[in-house]
């Protein structure tokens, strides 16, 4: 291996002025440009220069306000020229009130899409910009989330969506654990989509089901989750038309832990998968006949209850075969909810559901699982 070149210390202090000193002039020359332009537009609007009598003046000047602005350039102080009688429009600098450019405020935004605590993109504004933000002022500034969020709630929901998986995770809101119970739309393309998500106590999803319903989420053929009672009785009361396919891989997992640490568990577990990848429903259904009476003596109880309800998990068998795949399992939104844990576990605990919400939201629309999110970063 090529061995790399080292940096000696005194380069890399001198490597390191010449770069602070580069920052100190960039932001002198922005300092000057910035007032140059402000004094230019009095000039303008005031019909006149310093000390410049004429018929055509509309005013006077009142001398100057300083105000410190974040850009990305670093924190400045700007002098801000005032008019005693005609107010100055400085919209083409900065917006009224703002106290950073939209650039900075759009890289704090996308700081926190990609998985920033309201704290740590605070932190980043002061490493960046040498000024600190409280993570008051970065909670506030991704409201415009809230905004986004209630428009997709409202958004009506094309029926294109034959199979739809349910699946949630824990969120901690305040110091208590919250459910976060996702509903997502597998289309006949490939392609999958959230249609909906609800932060609560428990796993029960019934009015988050009866919002999507009304919303237009129709044509169902089946529905995907776990054993699950709550999300099971949410899908019985409102779509008691659809069949329920209970997921293979938490069935075989279910059964992996009940068997226990014995010579044959692996044995067991690998011939019952094999029941969820035969050619046909009637084949699938002689082979857990024939895993019964293999496995019968050995762990009977276990055995037992794997077969009361294994036709829950043999539902997906009565869809065209080209759904087989991605209906048998939830894999797809397990997928999904593991990187969204580990987004969310970046952030720690959430003040209050809102918070949380929106962050569960700014998550989703980065990895455009949202329909038509109108990205402001």
């Amino acid at each position: 291996m090529k061995p790399q070149p080292t940096v000696a210390p005194d380069c890399r202090q001198r490597q390191e002025r010449f770069w602070t000193w580069v920052d100190q002039k960039v932001s002198g020359i922005t300092v000057d440009l910035i007032e140059m332009a402000l004094a230019e537009d009095q000039r303008l609007t005031l019909g006149a220069d310093w000390h410049e009598r004429t018929a055509h003046r509309l005013g006077r000047r009142n001398g100057y306000y300083r105000r410190r602005l974040i850009t990305p350039h670093g924190a400045l102080t700007v002098r801000v020229p005032r008019t005693r009688d005609l107010g100055l429009d400085r919209s083409f600098v900065f917006d009224r009130y703002a106290r950073r450019q939209r650039d900075v405020d759009r890289i704090l935004r996308r700081a926190f899409l990609t998985g920033l605590s309201a704290r740590g993109a605070a932190e980043l504004a002061e490493q960046l910009w040498g000024d600190p933000l409280s993570h008051q002022t970065v909670s506030r500034l991704m409201q415009w989330l809230d905004e986004e969020l209630g428009a997709y709630r409202r958004r009506p929901i094309p029926p294109v969506f034959p199979v739809v998986q349910i699946d949630g995770m824990y969120v901690t809101i305040a110091g208590a654990k919250q459910a976060v119970m996702l509903v997502v739309g597998l289309r006949e393309d490939g392609r999958q989509q959230v249609l909906g998500f609800s932060l609560g106590a428990g796993e029960g999803c019934v009015e988050l089901l009866w919002d999507l319903r009304l919303r237009g989420l129709e044509g169902v053929q089946a529905f995907v989750s776990d054993d699950s009672g709550a999300v099971r009785a949410a899908i019985a009361e409102v779509y008691p038309e659809v069949p329920w396919q209970s997921c293979a891989w938490h069935r075989l997992v279910r059964l992996h832990d009940l068997v226990g640490p014995t010579d044959h568990r692996r044995r067991l577990v690998r011939e019952a998968a094999r029941i969820f990848r035969c050619v046909s429903l009637e084949t699938a259904q002689e082979a857990a006949l024939a895993w019964q009476r293999r496995w019968q003596a050995y762990e009977p109880t276990v055995v037992r209850w794997f077969m009361e309800g294994l036709g829950d998990s043999l539902t997906f068998y009565h869809l065209p075969q080209g759904w087989w795949r991605r209906t048998r399992t939830t894999s797809r939104t397990e997928r999904l909810i593991r990187t969204l844990r580990m987004r969310l576990r970046l952030m720690g605990a959430f003040a209050h559901t809102a918070a949380a919400e929106r962050a569960v939201f700014g998550q989703l629309a980065r990895w455009h699982l949202l329909p038509e999110i109108t990205h402001k970063t």
